[in-house]
């Protein structure tokens, strides 16, 4: 865009100078001054006396001046050759004696040329506007695109940890993540930009904005800080780890023993409430059976609350099976949060 631009702006720098270079001297003339078509005549004309217009006439000159400006169009030894403005058609210019002619001021661009520095003008700004203004927007269209980012930092930092998940080899499968990505944008970034008559700049930004998505989902989570969860911890140490992250937020939480939890492989009071957990350590999406079993453990348990804690993501079954069971589904991040709205709900803080 810049190297096209530096034509347009030579252009304009030569017609800056079309002006100063276009500009002629305005006079003004002494009464009954003689003027002729040719130069040579003028000697002859000068000491012709008045009413001899005759004789003027044959050497084809007339007398002129008293009134109005005459333009300067050119020089012949001490002779002017002078226009009188405004010009009218058929009227041709005359030369006069330099001495009889009194300079009245400079005359501007003509309109012409006018016209040629206005059209010169537009198409140097206008490139230069037009990129000023799609520069502006884009910077306008960025910043409300980081905003929502930053705004879902937390749940995009947990997503990314759910669906990332490594396979036998250790090698991280992002594939997940990156439909997550997009559907984000998708859902919350391209509409907010076609709300604020932004949408034009996405595919500009499009790759900038996934990159600060990743960046910021790759930071670690608030809830996670200080911990001690691996990727490739049993289960039996991950049910361990749920119950102490549930002790660190002030709960009273103990573990089941394995083959008789009856659903619950985590059972936490905190101020009178009951709180009953499933645990799963997965690689794929968690099911319905978990949702299932945690919803059979808290009747059993008499718990007032059920949730089922995984570190990796929910199928679409169970999470509409857990929102007809009021049961809570969540990341393993999430409990720190998830613990802070307990208490608040219920007053047990």
């Amino acid at each position: 865009m810049r190297a096209g631009i530096v034509p347009w702006l030579w252009g304009w720098l030569l017609l800056g100078c079309m002006p100063a270079l276009g500009a002629s001297s305005l006079y003004v003339l002494a009464p009954a001054t003689p003027g002729c078509t040719r130069p040579d005549a003028l000697p002859r004309a000068r000491h012709l006396a008045m009413g001899q217009d005759h004789a003027l006439a044959v050497l084809h000159c007339q007398r002129a001046g008293g009134e109005g400006t005459w333009q300067r169009m050119g020089q012949h030894g001490d002779a002017l050759l002078l226009r009188h403005l405004p010009a009218q058609r058929g009227e041709a210019a005359l030369y006069f004696p330099a001495s009889a002619a009194t300079p009245a001021g400079k005359t501007g661009p003509t309109g012409l040329l006018w016209l040629v520095m206005v059209a010169g003008g537009a198409m140097v700004l206008w490139p230069l506007l037009r990129h000023g203004w799609r520069g502006w927007r884009r910077r306008r269209a960025w910043l409300v695109c980081t905003g929502l980012v930053r705004q879902h930092a937390e749940a995009l930092r947990i997503r990314r940890r759910q669906l990332v998940q490594p396979n036998s080899y250790g090698v991280e499968q992002t594939g997940r993540w990156r439909r997550e990505m997009m559907a984000f944008s998708k859902t919350v970034l391209r509409p907010a930009l076609r709300a604020r008559h932004m949408g034009h700049a996405w595919p500009r930004l499009e790759a900038r904005v996934l990159a600060r998505i990743e960046r910021v989902a790759c930071q670690v989570p608030a809830g996670s800080h200080g911990t001690d969860y691996t990727p490739d911890m049993d289960p039996i140490a991950y049910e361990h780890h749920c119950a102490d992250r549930l002790r660190a937020c002030g709960w009273d939480a103990r573990t089941t023993p394995p083959g008789g939890d009856q659903g619950a492989d985590v059972i936490a009071c905190r101020g009178g409430l009951r709180l009953v957990v499933q645990c799963k350590l997965y690689r794929n999406a968690v099911g319905n059976d978990a949702v299932q079993q945690v919803a059979a453990a808290r009747l059993h348990y008499h718990a007032d609350v059920a949730a089922v804690v995984s570190n990796a993501d929910y199928t679409a079954s169970a999470r509409q099976l857990a929102r007809s069971n009021t049961v809570f589904l969540l990341h393993h991040d999430e409990l720190a949060a998830f613990s802070s709205r307990l208490a608040q709900k219920h007053g047990t803080g």
